[in-house]
C-alpha cells in the first residue's frame, strides 16, 4: 500500500501512520530501530528504498527517507509518501520531501515520526554532510553511517570525515573490508615471527587499500607500503615480507571473487573473498549501536599518517 500526501505536515503523516497501525495490528510495532536515510535528490530515493528493503530482512525497522534540498528558500511545503505492506517489505517506509523553509528545520519534521524507545541511525548513501555529528539528523542518531565510496574523491571524503570524527560515526568502506581483515588475521596467526614490512596493492583512490594498510600498521606495528595497481578496483594483493626473504601473500584479481593465499613450503590455496554489497556492509554496521572505537582510532590517527606518507611519495 502506498499513500501519497501533498502539502502535508509531520503531524498529519504521524496520524496516518497510527491509523495504519490500528488497521494492521501489533505487527507494525515490531521494529528494532529507526533508519533515517538522507539523500540529495528524488532520483536517489528508489535506490535508498532498495537498500533498506534488503537490510530490513535482518533488522526490521522504520525507514524514513528524507530528500534534503540544497536551498531552503521559498515557501514551506512538505510532500510525503507512506509505504506499508508489500510495498515496503518488512519495513514501514516514509518518504519526506521538504521544500523551501520546511527544509530549514529538518530534524523537527522527522522527530514526530521516530519509533519510540528504539535507537535512531542516520545514513547518507550518496554525499555526506561536512560534519555528520553536527548535522540536524546526525544529532538525533546514536550512529551515523556514511559511504565515502559513493563520492567523487573517496579518500578526500574520508580525510574530511577524519577531521570532524564524533564517536558513533562510521563509514561503509570499513565494513567493506571486513572479509579481508578476517582472512589476514587468520593468516597472521600462523606467523612464528613478525614480518619486517608489508605491501598493500590496490586502487589509487578507493579507500579499501588505505583502510587495510592502516589496520595492518595498527595491528602489527611494522612499516606498511601502499602501492597503486592500475588494474585494481579495490585491493589486489597484500604481501608480508620477512627477514629471511620469505614472503606470504593474499591476492585477488580485479575480476575475481576468489583470492589466492601463497605461503612458503605450502601449495597455493584458493579462498573465497567476494566483494561485499552495500546491503551487506550496512547490515553489519546495524548489528551494533555502540561507537566503533577501533575505527575511530584508525580514522583519526592511522589514516592521516598514511595519507601524509602517500602525498610525500
Amino acid at each position: 500500500m502506498i499513500i501519497t500526501l501533498k502539502n502535508t505536515t509531520s503531524a498529519e503523516v504521524a496520524s496516518r501512520i497510527v491509523e495504519l497501525r490500528d488497521e494492521r495490528g501489533s505487527a507494525a510495532l515490531s521494529r528494532v530501530l529507526t533508519l533515517l536515510i538522507c539523500v540529495p535528490d528524488l532520483i536517489d530515493v528508489d535506490n535508498a528504498i532498495e537498500v533498506s528493503d534488503a537490510v530490513s530482512r535482518e533488522h526490521p525497522c522504520r525507514v524514513i527517507v528524507i530528500v534534503e534540498p540544497e536551498s531552503t528558500e521559498g515557501t514551506a511545503r512538505l510532500n510525503a509518501q507512506i509505504r506499508v505492506g508489500d510495498a515496503a517489505g518488512l519495513s514501514d517506509i516514509i518518504i519526506l520531501e521538504p521544500r523551501g523553509e520546511a527544509a530549514s528545520n529538518i530534524d523537527s519534521l522527522v522527530m514526530p515520526l521516530l519509533q519510540s524507545d528504539t535507537p535512531v541511525v542516520t545514513y547518507w548513501p550518496v554525499v555526506p554532510p561536512q560534519n555528520p555529528g553536527a548535522h540536524p539528523l546526525g544529532r538525533l542518531a546514536v550512529k551515523r553511517i556514511t559511504d565515502s565510496r559513493a563520492t567523487e574523491c573517496p579518500m578526500d571524503t574520508l580525510s574530511a570525515l577524519s577531521a570532524v570524527y564524533t564517536p558513533g560515526d562510521t563509514d561503509l568502506a570499513w565494513a567493506g573490508v571486513t572479509l579481508w581483515r578476517a582472512l589476514l588475521a587468520a593468516v597472521a596467526e600462523d606467523f612464528d615471527r613478525l614480518p619486517t614490512s608489508i605491501r598493500v596493492a590496490g586502487n589509487a583512490t578507493h579507500p579499501s587499500p588505505f583502510l587495510v594498510a592502516a589496520w595492518l600498521h595498527h595491528q602489527l606495528g611494522v612499516p606498511v607500503e601502499r602501492v597503486v595497481d592500475p588494474e585494481a578496483l579495490t585491493i589486489t594483493d597484500i604481501t608480508f615480507f620477512f627477514d629471511d626473504d620469505e614472503t606470504v601473500s593474499l591476492s585477488r584479481s580485479a575480476s575475481s571473487s576468489v583470492a589466492r593465499l601463497s605461503r612458503p613450503g605450502l601449495e597455493d590455496r584458493s579462498v573465497n573473498l567476494a566483494r561485499r554489497s552495500v546491503q551487506d556492509s550496512l547490515m553489519e554496521d546495524l548489528r551494533r549501536m555502540d561507537p566503533d572505537v577501533y575505527y575511530g582510532e584508525l580514522l583519526t590517527k592511522e589514516l592521516p599518517r598514511l595519507a601524509a606518507c602517500s602525498e610525500g611519495e
